[in-house]
C-alpha cells in the first residue's frame, strides 16, 4: 500500500500574517536601502513596512541577514523573469531576441540593481550562490537562442547581458515612466550594437565579462 504525503493547505492566522509582514519588510527594505544606501535606517523600513523596528529585528537580527533577505528576494524575481523570457524566446507575439525581450521586461518591470550596492558589503552564502548559478543558466539561454540566429556575438555571456542590465538602469531622478522611456531608447542603441557585431564578426574593445568577475563584483568575497 501506498501512503501519500497530505498536501500542504494555505497558510492560516498567524503563519498567514508571519508571511505577509516578511513581504512587506523585505519590500520595504528593498525601496529604503536603494535610496539610502548600507546607511539605510531601520526605523524608515519600519516605516514603510508598517511594522515596528523591534519585529524587523526578531525577523533579522542584524543588518547583514536583512540585506542577504533583500538579495535572496531580488535575485529570486529576477532567476523567474530570465527563466521566462527563455521560455518564451521565438514564440509568436514577442520580440525576435530573447536578449532584448529580457531587457525590455527588466527595464519595464523590475526595480532598480540592487546587487552591487548592497553585496560589496556582506559578501555571500549558499542560498545567494545557489540562485547565482541558476540565473547564470536562465541567462544562457537566453543568450544561445540570439547567438544560433545572428542577433548577439559569441563573445557576449551571462556576465555580459547583467552588467549591460547595470549600464541601462542607472539612478535618475526623473518619475519611473520618463526614466523608462530614456532606458528604452538606450537599449535600441545597444541592440543595434549588438546586431553589428554578430553580422561583421567584429569585437568590440576589452575582454568579456565572465560569470565569476560578475559575481566578484557583487561579493565582499569569493566563494571556492
Amino acid at each position: 500500500m501506498t501512503s501519500h504525503e497530505p498536501e500542504a493547505g494555505p497558510l492560516r492566522g498567524r503563519a498567514r500574517e508571519a508571511q505577509s509582514n516578511d513581504g512587506a519588510i523585505l519590500r520595504a527594505a528593498r525601496e529604503v536601502f536603494s535610496e539610502w544606501g548600507w546607511s539605510a535606517p531601520m526605523s524608515e523600513v519600519a516605516a514603510r513596512a508598517n511594522t515596528g523596528v523591534a519585529s524587523i529585528y526578531r525577523r533579522y537580527p542584524s543588518k547583514t541577514e536583512l540585506v542577504n533577505a533583500i538579495r535572496v528576494y531580488a535575485l529570486d524575481l529576477i532567476c523567474e523573469l530570465a527563466e521566462d523570457c527563455a521560455g518564451k524566446a521565438g514564440q509568436p507575439g514577442q520580440p525576435e531576441s530573447a536578449v532584448e525581450l529580457f531587457l525590455r521586461r527588466h527595464i519595464a518591470e523590475a526595480r532598480g540593481p540592487l546587487m552591487p550596492l548592497l553585496g560589496r558589503q556582506v559578501g555571500s552564502n549558499d542560498e545567494i550562490d545557489a540562485l547565482s548559478d541558476r540565473l547564470e543558466v536562465a541567462l544562457a539561454a537566453i543568450i544561445a537562442h540570439d547567438v544560433a540566429r545572428g542577433l548577439v556575438p559569441g563573445s557576449y555571456g551571462p556576465g555580459d547581458l547583467m552588467l549591460t542590465v547595470t549600464h541601462l538602469r542607472p539612478a535618475l531622478t526623473v518619475p519611473r515612466e520618463r526614466a523608462n522611456v530614456i532606458h528604452l531608447r538606450q537599449l535600441d542603441y545597444v541592440l543595434a550594437g549588438l546586431r553589428a557585431y554578430a553580422e561583421t564578426g567584429d569585437e568590440p574593445s576589452g575582454q568579456s565579462s565572465s560569470w565569476a568577475e560578475w559575481v566578484s563584483l557583487n561579493n565582499t568575497d569569493e566563494r571556492e
